[in-house]
């Protein structure tokens, strides 16, 4: 996957990690650096799931992708 980057930036732990669609196709993976190595690799495989489903060519809102993304449809 080479047009995945991924960088660690100062955030608040609430918000673990975010995806950047670029316009070159690429997308940047942004992780949380006040997180821990198990934390990173969790969200990084979550946002690895969002990129290899397609859902940033996808026009549903963000609360109905991470019901999927997680699952949670099937307890609904």
């Amino acid at each position: 996957m080479n047009n995945i980057n991924t960088v660690m930036a100062n955030m608040p732990t609430k918000i673990r990690a975010y995806t950047v669609a670029n316009q070159d196709n690429t997308y940047t993976v942004i992780l949380n650096s006040n997180l821990t190595f198990e934390q990173n690799k969790a969200s990084y495989k979550h946002e690895l799931y969002h990129i290899n489903n397609g859902d940033y060519d996808d026009n549903r809102r963000i609360e109905r992708l991470e019901i999927y993304a997680h699952g949670l449809h099937k307890v609904m």
